[in-house]
């Protein structure tokens, strides 16, 4: 049993998805910790103060009152109970629409590079699948040729994991969208594959809402790498919101 330090401030509640082991989702708390300095435990959104990463904007109930750094919308035009929130930055500017206030655009996985540092190349290619895509890994191990070196990650793996074995590969192809992100967060080249069993799931919504905010049309099936200069933007409009989310709570 982990036992608390009785002279230590409380943890700060915080939402994020964990109904399923993702790598993505799992981003949220180390990225409140590194940049706002926050020590965050998970509860449910009604008890927590902050919501942060992943498309939980529609979790969200009437009347609550917490702040929201990063997060978008699962699918688009779903109507949300947004009023009384305070809103840092939400994702992009498709799931902004509708949600008034004063704020900017990025996804907080922008920042992971920062979480592990630069990695040595060790694969020519990574091919990372959302969780519910089955068939990516095996698709594309048949589909490259042998003298590529080619490796498959777990996206249910340990998040700073699933971010070394990104940055240590040359390109990536992915169908999870953190995937997609952490890979520019890398300034690595990408690739995003469909996935028919994500229809169910908002399909590309949130795909073309993280590429709006980098002023770009979502394309599948292509080699990528986005503008140093826009994700550096998206940076420092990240970092913002995580400084006023500290001072705010602190």
């Amino acid at each position: 049993m982990k036992l608390r330090n009785p002279f230590a401030a409380p943890a700060i509640k915080a939402y994020w998805w964990r109904e399923i082991p993702n790598f993505g989702d799992a981003l949220a708390p180390l990225l409140l910790k590194r940049f706002a300095q926050l020590d965050v435990e998970w509860d449910t959104i009604s008890h927590s103060s902050v919501a942060s990463v992943g498309s939980i904007l529609e979790h969200i109930p009437p009347l609550w009152g917490g702040y929201i750094l990063g997060s978008g919308r699962l699918f688009e035009n779903s109507r949300l109970h947004i009023k009384g929130c305070k809103v840092l930055l939400v994702r992009g500017p498709l799931s902004a629409k509708g949600i008034p206030g004063t704020y900017k655009y990025g996804d907080p996985a922008l920042l992971v590079d920062e979480l592990v540092g630069p990695q040595e190349k060790r694969w020519d290619l990574g091919v990372l699948p959302h969780w519910l895509d089955k068939d990516l890994g095996p698709r594309f191990l048949k589909l490259i040729p042998k003298q590529f070196i080619v490796k498959v990650i777990d996206p249910r793996g340990d998040p700073l994991t699933v971010l070394r074995q990104i940055g240590a590969s040359r390109r990536i192809v992915t169908s999870s969208l953190h995937g997609m992100i952490c890979a520019d967060a890398f300034g690595i080249p990408r690739r995003v594959e469909p996935c028919e069993r994500l229809m169910r799931e908002g399909g590309d919504f949130k795909f073309r809402d993280y590429e709006a905010s980098l002023g770009r049309k979502f394309q599948t099936g292509a080699m990528a790498t986005p503008s140093r200069l826009v994700i550096d933007d998206l940076k420092f409009n990240i970092y913002d919101a995580y400084q006023a989310l500290e001072k705010a709570l602190k």
